[in-house]
């Protein structure tokens, strides 16, 4: 599959603009359920993917969108940002094209808190585009410094400030995804997820349990 990568080009008005915004009944709102099985499991070293049917039928007419993907039935992400750089949130939108549907326009986004409103500024997305039918917008290169130095941060969704490409295809479905390298991720309502010390105790026997075996399999 092919893919062409535009680079998080700042548009500067666009991100002024967005600096003096928040979620707000003007963005379209797109939920996005975890599997019942995903509740209260930890997940690390992998990508948990999303997806949603919210945005299906909408025609690629170069529109700017403000769109608030967010987590349902009061579902929480809590993660463990061990290293906050290594975080990544992505949207990938499917389409019937074919073929590479076109760039989003100039992006930015932030994560949302549990009370719906920003973690910290926005920041530029990268954006691509596929030759399976497909374009993207995401947030990498997180620091400590946006979430207060905090070493765990809930969030209840993801928020982002886009155009969509001027192409006339149809979207088909969505994706919401989380990559996770070594940091941690569990989704659970605030009364389900574990208490930050229990989470730490939690987090830290995983890791000996993969230790274990790993090394059982060295031998």
């Amino acid at each position: 599959m092919h893919r062409t990568v535009a680079t998080g080009a700042a548009a500067v008005f666009v991100l002024l603009a967005v600096l003096l915004s928040v979620p707000s009944a003007a963005a379209t709102t797109i939920p996005f359920t975890p599997s019942p099985a995903n509740i209260g499991v930890s997940f690390s070293n992998t990508e948990v993917d999303l997806f949603s049917s919210g945005l299906n039928g909408t025609t690629l007419a170069g529109q700017p969108m403000s769109l608030d993907l967010v987590l349902t039935n009061d579902l929480l992400a809590r993660i463990q940002l061990t290293t906050p750089d290594a975080l990544g949130v992505t949207l990938t939108v499917f389409t019937n094209a074919g073929t590479e549907p076109g760039f989003s326009g100039p992006t930015t986004g932030f994560l949302i808190n549990p009370a719906g409103n920003p973690w910290s500024a926005p920041q530029d997305a990268g954006r691509s585009q596929a030759s399976n039918g497909t374009f993207s917008m995401g947030l990498t290169g997180f620091s400590s410094g946006q979430f207060g130095g905090a070493g765990t941060i809930d969030i209840s969704g993801v928020h982002f400030e886009t155009s969509f490409p001027n192409s006339g295809f149809l979207i088909t479905n969505s994706r919401l995804r989380f990559t996770l390298v070594t940091n941690h991720l569990i989704f659970g309502t605030a009364q389900q997820l574990p208490e930050p010390s229990t989470l730490v105790l939690l987090f830290a026997g995983i890791s000996l349990v993969g230790l274990a075996y790993r090394t059982k399999r060295t031998f």
